[in-house]
Protein backbone atom coordinates (compact mmCIF):
# COMPACT_ATOMS: atom_id res chain seq x y z
CA UNK A 1 0.00 0.00 0.00
CA UNK A 2 2.79 2.41 0.74
CA UNK A 3 4.23 2.26 -2.82
CA UNK A 4 0.70 3.05 -4.23
CA UNK A 5 0.64 5.90 -1.89
CA UNK A 6 4.41 6.58 -3.06
CA UNK A 7 3.11 6.81 -6.88
CA UNK A 8 0.19 8.92 -6.39
CA UNK A 9 2.31 11.53 -4.32
CA UNK A 10 4.67 11.51 -7.19
CA UNK A 11 2.16 11.61 -9.60
CA UNK A 12 0.21 14.92 -7.74
CA UNK A 13 3.45 16.25 -7.15
CA UNK A 14 4.35 16.20 -11.05
CA UNK A 15 0.77 17.26 -11.88
CA UNK A 16 1.31 20.16 -10.07
CA UNK A 17 4.47 20.72 -11.40
CA UNK A 18 3.05 20.87 -14.93
CA UNK A 19 -0.16 23.03 -14.00
CA UNK A 20 2.02 25.50 -12.80
CA UNK A 21 4.42 25.39 -15.65
CA UNK A 22 1.73 25.72 -17.87
CA UNK A 23 0.38 28.55 -16.29
CA UNK A 24 4.06 30.63 -16.24
CA UNK A 25 3.92 29.87 -19.71
CA UNK A 26 0.37 31.65 -20.52
CA UNK A 27 1.36 35.00 -18.44
CA UNK A 28 4.59 34.69 -20.25
CA UNK A 29 2.87 34.75 -23.30
CA UNK A 30 0.14 37.49 -22.75
CA UNK A 31 3.18 39.48 -21.30
CA UNK A 32 5.15 38.88 -24.87
CA UNK A 33 1.78 39.96 -26.65
CA UNK A 34 1.36 42.88 -24.36
CA UNK A 35 5.20 43.66 -25.24
CA UNK A 36 4.28 43.28 -28.81
CA UNK A 37 1.41 45.34 -29.04
CA UNK A 38 3.40 48.14 -27.23
CA UNK A 39 6.09 47.85 -29.94
CA UNK A 40 3.96 47.99 -32.56
CA UNK A 41 1.86 50.89 -31.28
CA UNK A 42 5.74 53.16 -31.00
CA UNK A 43 6.71 51.91 -34.02
CA UNK A 44 3.61 53.81 -36.03
CA UNK A 45 3.57 56.75 -33.82
CA UNK A 46 6.94 56.70 -34.71
CA UNK A 47 6.43 56.49 -38.40
CA UNK A 48 3.79 59.11 -38.37
CA UNK A 49 6.78 61.16 -35.91
CA UNK A 50 9.90 61.15 -37.76
CA UNK A 51 11.49 62.14 -41.42
CA UNK A 52 12.84 58.83 -43.01
CA UNK A 53 16.91 60.66 -42.22
CA UNK A 54 15.11 60.59 -38.52
CA UNK A 55 14.24 56.97 -38.97
CA UNK A 56 17.20 55.98 -40.57
CA UNK A 57 19.29 57.09 -37.59
CA UNK A 58 17.05 55.17 -34.81
CA UNK A 59 17.64 52.11 -37.07
CA UNK A 60 21.18 52.40 -37.00
CA UNK A 61 21.14 53.28 -32.92
CA UNK A 62 18.57 50.01 -32.30
CA UNK A 63 21.58 48.07 -34.18
CA UNK A 64 23.94 49.36 -31.75
CA UNK A 65 22.34 50.25 -28.65
CA UNK A 66 18.67 48.92 -29.02
CA UNK A 67 18.26 49.83 -24.94
CA UNK A 68 18.77 52.91 -25.91
CA UNK A 69 16.90 53.32 -28.98
CA UNK A 70 13.89 51.96 -26.76
CA UNK A 71 14.41 54.84 -24.23
CA UNK A 72 15.06 57.44 -27.31
CA UNK A 73 11.52 56.05 -28.31
CA UNK A 74 9.52 55.96 -25.40
CA UNK A 75 11.01 59.43 -24.44
CA UNK A 76 9.15 60.69 -28.26
CA UNK A 77 6.33 59.30 -27.59
CA UNK A 78 6.00 61.22 -24.38
CA UNK A 79 6.71 64.04 -25.92
CA UNK A 80 4.60 64.02 -28.41
CA UNK A 81 1.32 62.89 -26.35
CA UNK A 82 2.46 65.75 -24.38
CA UNK A 83 2.17 68.05 -27.63
CA UNK A 84 5.66 69.01 -27.28
CA UNK A 85 6.80 67.71 -30.61
CA UNK A 86 4.73 68.46 -34.13
CA UNK A 87 5.46 66.03 -36.96
CA UNK A 88 7.60 65.29 -39.00
CA UNK A 89 10.99 65.38 -36.45
CA UNK A 90 13.70 66.07 -39.26
CA UNK A 91 17.06 64.79 -38.29
CA UNK A 92 18.38 67.46 -37.13
CA UNK A 93 16.18 67.82 -34.75
CA UNK A 94 16.63 64.08 -33.64
CA UNK A 95 20.20 65.20 -33.09
CA UNK A 96 19.83 67.72 -30.60
CA UNK A 97 17.65 65.30 -28.29
CA UNK A 98 20.04 62.64 -28.64
CA UNK A 99 22.25 64.86 -27.43
CA UNK A 100 20.39 66.13 -24.39
CA UNK A 101 19.69 62.42 -23.82
CA UNK A 102 23.30 61.55 -23.43
CA UNK A 103 24.15 64.66 -21.49
CA UNK A 104 21.52 63.06 -19.31
CA UNK A 105 22.67 60.02 -19.14
CA UNK A 106 26.61 61.47 -18.40
CA UNK A 107 25.52 63.25 -15.28
CA UNK A 108 23.83 60.84 -13.89
CA UNK A 109 27.02 58.56 -14.28
CA UNK A 110 28.91 60.96 -12.86
CA UNK A 111 27.02 61.33 -9.62
CA UNK A 112 27.30 57.33 -8.86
Amino acid sequence: MTSIEEIKKRKMQEYLVSSRDAQSQQQMTSEQRQLMEMQAQIKQIMSTLLSKEAQERISNIRNIKPDFALQVEVYLVQLFQAGRLKPPLNDEQLKSILDQLVKKRELQIIRK
